[in-house]
C-alpha cells in the first residue's frame, strides 16, 4: 500500500486526532482515575484501573502510528511551506507529543500497582 501526501489529508479530523488524541486521553485518564478511586476502594472494582490503563495506551498508540504514517507519507522538507512540508512537521510534532503522553500514562498507571487502594 502506497500512501502519498496527495492521498493523506493535510487537515481535518485525522490530523487533529493524530496530534491531540494522546493529550486528551491522558487528561481523561488522570481525571477518571482521580474520580473513581473511592468507588474502586469501597466496591473492589480494581479491574477499572486495568481497563482504563489499557484503553489509554491503545488510543495513544493508535495516534502515534497515525503520526508515523503521516511522516512516512512525505519526503518533503518542513521548511518548504507546502502541504507536504506541513504534514511532515505535524507528524514529527505528533510523534513527540504522543510519546510524552504515553510516558505520562504509563507512569500514572503504574501508581495503581505500587500504591494499592485501602493502604
Amino acid at each position: 500500500m502506497s500512501l502519498r501526501v496527495r492521498d493523506f489529508p493535510d487537515r481535518g479530523f485525522v490530523v487533529w486526532f493524530a496530534l491531540t488524541a494522546g493529550i486528551v486521553v491522558w487528561i481523561i485518564h488522570l481525571t477518571a482515575f482521580a474520580a473513581i478511586v473511592t468507588f474502586v476502594h469501597t466496591n473492589g472494582y480494581f479491574w477499572l484501573f486495568n481497563a482504563g490503563n489499557a484503553l489509554a495506551v491503545i488510543v495513544t498508540v493508535i495516534a502515534t502510528v497515525l503520526c508515523w504514517v503521516m511522516l512516512r507519507s512525505t519526503d518533503a522538507d518542513e521548511e518548504d511551506g507546502t502541504p507536504a512540508g506541513r504534514i511532515r512537521f505535524l507528524a514529527e510534532f505528533g510523534l513527540l507529543v504522543n510519546a510524552i503522553n504515553l510516558l505520562l500514562i504509563a507512569l500514572e498507571g503504574s501508581y495503581v500497582y505500587i500504591i494499592r487502594t485501602g493502604r
